[in-house]
């Protein structure tokens, strides 16, 4: 991990302590005293749960476009990809990324249709995501809280400007072309030598990939009996997702209404997109936190809760992926992984 990285993080984990110092270090502590772990062990195995989720749903989708992975390296893919995503600031776009190539190089399948089946996997993820937005508004709007369901609504019409800004960008040839010599200029900027290494691969995903790319898309929008599955494993995602919020604050002896956490969950993960430390780290933790308390939640319960689920979801799998990711070779290449192009020339280039 480089520097910059490693100061954001420093800056995230300062508002962690922050946070604690805030609610009452004291308080917390005694409320980690009395948890029952036999549900916080539970919420882990949930969240394994919900990593296989993610893995079926990204498994059914490649098979649709004809691409045959076993489960295994999907699974390990959507890890990988996952540790990325904790690692970069933003929306994510970089564990997507990586988990492409991981994919592509361990399969020897083309770029175009793993990257299809990825956005694709975004896309659908929507559904289940617009019906907790729906329901969070109204929850908040009952609750005669106001300002937070402008906010909500706000963050709402954000997600999807922007989802559909990413969409319109990737199935436009030339928006897709001028995106790819983006990142090739970018690339050049920190490694000059790398970049003039492999400018015909560059070359490839825009004379090759993207086409393929968009072409496997429009396939996956006629694959129906696929993408109704892979809903169906989004719904199971977020439900498995609601289900270990719900373990962790029944761990530390407050059972939440569902519908706190849907609310929790909508503004988090729109906060996290745009983050500029990476994965959220500190920031999700007191949007969340802020989230439960407008809600009626005690200070000291929220903190406790919000920290132990992000253990659970973000601290424990970064480092975890750490490890997973040392055995893929250098984590400081991986970040911006040259195409390889004899697998790009499967694709007929």
């Amino acid at each position: 991990m480089d520097k910059k990285r490693i100061i954001f993080f420093g800056f995230g984990i300062m508002i962690i302590l922050a946070l604690i110092d805030w609610a009452g270090a004291k308080g917390i502590a005694d409320i980690l005293k009395t948890a029952d772990w036999k549900y916080l062990l539970l919420a882990v195995f949930v969240y394994v749960l919900t990593i296989i989720a993610l893995a079926l749903r990204w498994k059914v989708l490649l098979s649709a476009i004809e691409i045959n992975a076993p489960f295994r390296k999907v699974f390990k893919a959507v890890f990988v990809g996952m540790f990325f995503n904790n690692i970069s600031p933003g929306a994510k776009g970089l564990g997507e990324f990586i988990r492409v190539y991981y994919l592509a190089k361990e399969t020897k399948k083309p770029y175009g249709g793993i990257t299809a089946s990825v956005m694709m996997d975004r896309i659908l993820d929507l559904v289940p995501v617009g019906f907790m937005m729906v329901a969070a508004t109204l929850h908040t709007y009952s609750l005669g809280e106001k300002a937070l369901t402008v906010l909500i609504v706000l963050l709402d019409l954000v997600m999807i400007g922007f989802t559909f800004l990413v969409i319109s960008v990737l199935m436009s040839e030339e928006k897709a072309d001028k995106v790819v010599w983006w990142i090739y200029r970018f690339y050049k900027k920190i490694s000059p030598s790398g970049a003039r290494q492999h400018l015909d691969g560059f070359k490839k995903i825009i004379e090759v990939t993207i086409p393929r790319f968009q072409g496997d898309f429009k396939k996956l929008e006629r694959a129906k009996g696929g993408t109704t599955l892979a809903i169906g494993y989004s719904f199971a995602y977020w439900l498995l997702t609601i289900a270990r919020y719900y373990l962790v604050f029944l761990a530390v002896g407050y059972p939440l209404n569902p519908q706190d956490i849907t609310v929790v969950l909508v503004v988090g993960m729109v906060v996290g997109m745009f983050a500029i430390i990476p994965g959220g780290a500190g920031i999700v933790e007191a949007v969340n936190t802020a989230v439960f308390i407008s809600l009626g939640i005690n200070p000291e319960l929220a903190v406790t809760g919000v920290l132990i689920e992000r253990l659970i979801s973000f601290w424990g799998p970064t480092l975890v992926g750490s490890f997973t990711v040392a055995e893929l070779g250098s984590g400081e290449e991986m970040p911006l992984p040259a195409p390889d192009v004899s697998v790009l020339e499967e694709d007929g280039g």
